[in-house]
């Protein structure tokens, strides 16, 4: 599938596959950059053997991990009011009339991420740039849910 495409009655945006590489990368170089230095700390007894230390250490890089592996890559928009998002993690499809909000990104050009906010979740969508086929779903959710909220789009 390409960065956007519309199908049928059926609009799809896709993240480049560049953006998301980078993003991961990023993340598992920090990952693998600072275990070996906090492990040899362990080792020196620089947390002076305490254990529950390490504990929270692991719990916070899985914690990073599991997160971010849900972050959304791809989002479609259906005629009959039907949005799917889809990360590595998950899939996660509803009815625009459930959306409560849609946030833009906080930085220039629209690069980072767009907040879709459920009832009691929040999908984050990675977005490098604003471009026709987003601003396309983005519309549609508009006019099939006046009720939504917008922030910055």
């Amino acid at each position: 599938m390409q960065e956007g495409q519309k199908t049928g009655d059926k609009v799809v945006f896709q993240a480049p596959l560049l953006f998301l590489a980078i993003f991961y990368g990023v993340l598992l170089v920090w990952t693998v950059g600072t275990v070996p230095p906090i492990y040899l700390k362990f080792q020196r007894g620089g947390f002076s053997g305490d254990w529950l230390y390490a504990l929270m250490i692991v719990f916070f890089y899985l914690y990073t991990w599991f997160w971010a592996l849900g972050l959304f890559y791809f989002v479609s928009l259906d005629a009959e009011g039907e949005v799917v998002l889809k990360s590595i993690r998950r899939r996660l499809a509803f009815s625009v009339k459930r959306l409560h909000a849609v946030e833009g990104s906080r930085f220039p050009g629209g690069f980072g991420f767009v907040r879709f906010k459920l009832p009691r979740e929040s999908g984050y969508l990675f977005c490098h740039r604003r471009n026709g086929v987003l601003d396309e779903i983005l519309a549609g959710i508009r006019k099939m849910n006046p009720l939504v909220r917008t922030v910055r789009i």
